[in-house]
């Protein structure tokens, strides 16, 4: 039985039960073991209880917040993720079109910030100080562009990278954003957007994640938390409440003295990961309207939309908080505090031909405006979970939300609102900040100097256990407190003596002042060398920075490597190295201090991934294959499929679907989209063995093509340096469904460099899903190696003025094809003078250089080099006349 091919939608049965399913029914096709799409994704009938509010579409020219109505429709823009992987919980509303631009008497339809302000009794300069963190997965390469048209649209201070207020990183602090998907895009718009709203004058940290792995999602919140923000938003999740979810995953979001929040979901009834952790603010929905005839002024309800709302329930397999009292549930209950889910103006420019200004909602535009409120509430205190903090107000600072329902379940409360405590809004809504912070505290304020100098210590940490402030640039300090006594209160800076503790009596709303004298510590030297550590052994010129010193770095020195640091006696430290050279690996040396010189020297590694390091030539090593030779498994590649399954991996094509992968002539295919139907597929195609035993990096390349559905088909790649003994995942494949799409598959293999019984397989599995083809399987070895030649360094200068000159070409005349060098400014050494600049010499012995600067003449100087060393030349340069 052959199927006819698809060219994408989302149905995932096979056809000839698609057909027949009206005369099936469902029950027929549950007992062939198969879950129709439109059943799976679409939430179960919230039940009678549940209410819907419909309206004509919203004009633009109304003024915002005065007498829109929420939003008619809404569509999430996230599909339904794979195993082990969240999904967004961003909605957007559909019953009108985008707005490109307004015109000055328009304002985009939706809640504005100064309604959000409005509603939730919040400053409207609030944030100043704090750093609010996004985590999401994936790019939005327009992020920071369409945060600034939101900001300038209702007033609020710019937040750009360039004042400091904005901040875009991978998962790994770095610039190396990951791909867009594009559901994901509007979901960062919308909590860049929201956190504006109700927190103006905090600073962003956007962490983009390099997929919705949970592994991944994760990282960005220790990220997050390591780089200093102290609230995190999460506006994803996964439904469903495992027993394994905490031991897996829990550890990510469990930081004491941080905001972790998680949004609870957009399905209504029912709890999502990881909004269930009780170390996290769950966050529930409401509909938020203007209601002039309340004293507040407006007039909330639990959020619901067609088949939406927010999440709620009993996660049973998650522990109680011992601030939960709620005696409906033995175990976690969602949510705990909620904040408008509908009907707020985002805007998003990415998309095909651009989108702009739109309405949405979900449980993600609730979780950055409580994240933004606990960061204008002020810092958590150190050590305490403040997820905990809104039950400990008793109701002051809170709406209480008591109508609407998000299903029916059998403790009701756990989804229809009511007095107190309920499952879709919890609490209740911000009314101020009194519920968001921590409880009666007082200050300790005063200032930190120096015992010999007087002069004031700035970068102190002043602090009782995990109650920690860090002193200014004056020395000043103040430091929030529990009222009460507070023992144990020292403070601590690198080069200093820690001061003998002591304690303190704190009153609540009151300050105490109080000064320190720090003792500065004798120091040491610590000397050594930095050469280049792949072949050529030439000294380096680099960076040398001490862990959790706030000093400047050292540097070696240009032409001997040699460097000399004193650091304070009797204690244990890490030099970072950092190559002033482009092209070396980075470094980190552990150095132990006792009471006399210590010597630590430092090898550097030429990158092979980057292959720029000078005086060295990549050698790339490329095992291919094309499959184009055989319609069996290629020699030395085989075919396993599980017990039970067949229909696994061919080579001849066999429904004759083409070779769409980008690669040409035969391909591997695993197609679940061809008869027999059935059993499901659960196959393998393993590599042979690749030796990488001489390696300094790899990386696995191949063509692809697939139609996938999530839910029904999962596309791996799994890595064995044991040759097949053990293995580990090292690509996860594509988290949405989707048309058929193609593309190129690049993985980093450098953890195998050295190894020399690599194996890979490809690894399909599917529940009547679609196919997955693969071509032109690449795995390449790469390797530095040195080439003959040395080193110059110098400085070129001003004859006349001695200063340096920066953009100076320094070039070999006897071997004009040796690429130049350009005189550069170093700033960050205050040793070597501006117009710095290192050539590389092929082959050692005699060379002529040519110099030469706009504005000046030209010149040639003499330089003798010899290998494994670095010679100096410095040239003076005579201004043209």
């Amino acid at each position: 039985m052959r199927k006819t091919k698809r060219a994408g939608g989302t149905p995932d049965v096979p056809r000839a039960l698609r057909r027949g399913a009206a005369v099936l029914g469902l029950t027929a096709l549950a007992l062939l073991g198969v879950q129709p799409a439109a059943q799976a994704e679409t939430p179960a009938d919230p039940g009678p209880t549940a209410t819907t509010t419909t309206s004509a579409p919203t004009r633009l020219d109304t003024l915002s917040g005065t007498s829109d109505e929420p939003a008619t429709d809404l569509e999430p823009l996230c599909g339904t993720p794979a195993k082990g992987r969240a999904r967004c919980f961003a909605m957007r509303a559909t019953d009108e079109d985008p707005v490109r631009s307004l015109t000055a008497t328009q304002t985009p339809a939706g809640l504005g910030p100064q309604d959000i302000q409005s509603a939730y009794s919040l400053p409207s300069d609030g944030g100043t100080g704090q750093t609010i963190a996004i985590i999401d997965a994936y790019d939005n390469p327009n992020a920071e562009a369409d945060l600034a048209v939101y900001r300038s649209q209702y007033g609020l201070p710019p937040c750009t990278t360039d004042n400091g207020c904005f901040k875009k990183v991978d998962q790994r602090g770095g610039t190396n954003y990951p791909s867009v998907s594009e559901g994901w895009t509007g979901e960062i718009a919308l909590d860049l957007d929201m956190v504006s709203a109700a927190a103006p004058n905090a600073k962003i940290l956007l962490v983009e994640t390099d997929n919705a792995g949970f592994e991944n999602l994760g990282a960005g919140v220790d990220l997050a938390v390591s780089m200093g923000a102290k609230y995190v938003s999460n506006s994803y999740g996964r439904s469903g409440d495992f027993a394994t979810d905490a031991e897996t995953w829990g550890s990510h979001y469990d930081h004491p003295g941080v905001a972790v929040v998680a949004a609870s979901g957009d399905n209504g009834y029912g709890v999502a990961f990881p909004a269930t952790l009780s170390t996290v603010t769950s966050v529930g929905g409401t509909n938020l309207v203007a209601d002039p005839d309340s004293l507040r002024g407006w007039s909330e309800t639990v959020w619901k939309r067609n088949f939406y709302g927010p999440g709620s329930g009993c996660a049973a397999n998650q522990p109680k908080p011992d601030f939960q009292k709620d005696t409906g549930c033995a175990g976690r209950s969602v949510a705990d505090v909620s904040a408008v889910a509908d009907n707020l103006a985002v805007y998003d420019s990415f998309g095909t031909g651009g989108l702009g200004w739109m309405r949405y909602g979900g449980t993600s535009a609730s979780t950055p405006l409580i994240a933004a409120v606990y960061a204008v509430a002020g810092s958590p205190r150190p050590a305490t979970y403040p997820n905990a903090y809104p039950y400990r107000s008793q109701g002051a600072g809170l709406n209480d939300v008591t109508t609407g329902s998000n299903g029916t379940c059998d403790a009701a409360y756990l989804c229809t609102a009511g007095p107190g405590y309920d499952g879709p809004t919890g609490l209740g809504t911000p009314s101020g900040l009194a519920a968001f912070r921590s409880g009666p505290s007082g200050t300790l304020s005063g200032v930190v100097t120096d015992a010999k100098t007087g002069k004031p210590v700035a970068g102190a940490t002043v602090g009782s256990g995990a109650d920690v402030a860090t002193t200014l640039t004056d020395g000043s300090y103040s430091l929030n407190l529990p009222a009460g006594t507070v023992d144990g209160l020292t403070v601590t800076m690198f080069g200093y003596a820690t001061t003998e503790p002591i304690s303190v009596d704190i009153t609540e709303g009151h300050t105490l002042a109080h000064d320190f004298n720090l003792q500065p510590l004798p120091r040491v030297h610590v000397r050594g060398t930095v050469k280049d550590g792949s072949g050529q052994g030439w000294p380096l010129y680099a960076k040398l920075s001490v862990k959790g010193s706030p000093e400047a770095p050292t540097w070696s020195d240009p032409a001997t490597g040699e460097y000399d640091v004193l650091l304070p006696e009797n204690a244990d430290y890490s030099l970072d190295v950092t190559a002033a050279l482009p092209g070396y690996e980075e470094a980190t040396r552990k150095v132990t201090v006792g009471g006399g010189a210590v010597t630590a020297d430092v090898s550097l590694t030429a990158d092979a991934d980057a292959g720029t390091a000078v005086g060295y030539t990549r050698q790339l090593t490329d095992h291919t294959e094309h499959f184009d030779t055989t319609t069996a498994a290629p020699t030395g590649w085989t075919v396993t499929n599980a017990d039970g399954t067949s229909n696994g991996w061919e080579f001849d094509d066999p429904i004759q679907r083409g070779n769409y992968t980008g690669g040409s002539g035969a391909f591997a295919v695993a197609e679940s989209d061809n008869g027999p139907i059935g059993p499901h597929q659960d196959s393998f195609l393993t590599t042979p063995v690749y030796d990488l035993s001489d390696a300094q990096s790899a990386e696995l390349t191949f063509q692809t093509a697939y139609l996938n559905n999530i839910r029904n088909q999962q596309m791996t790649v799994d890595a064995s340096a044991d040759g097949g003994a053990t293995w580990e995942n090292i690509w996860a494949g594509p988290d949405v469904s989707g048309g058929e799409q193609k593309l190129t598959v690049q993985v980093p293999l450098r953890k195998y460099a050295g190894e020399s019984s690599l194996k890979l397989r490809f690894h399909f599995v599917a529940n009547w899903g679609y196919y997955w083809a693969i071509d032109d399987v690449n795995v390449q070895a790469r390797t530095m190696l040195p080439a003959d030649g040395a080193l110059t360094v110098g400085t070129v200068r001003d004859a006349d003025t001695g200063k340096g000159v920066v953009g100076a070409t320094v070039a070999d005349a006897s071997a004009p094809d040796t690429t130049a060098a350009l005189t550069a400014a170093t700033p960050d050494d205050p040793a070597i003078g501006d117009g710095f600049y290192t050539l590389f010499l092929p082959a050692p012995g005699r060379h002529t250089l040519t110099v030469g600067a706009s504005g000046y003449d030209t010149v040639t100087r003499t330089v003798v080099t010899r290998a494994d060393r670095v010679t100096t030349k410095n040239v003076n340069l005579t201004a043209t006349d």
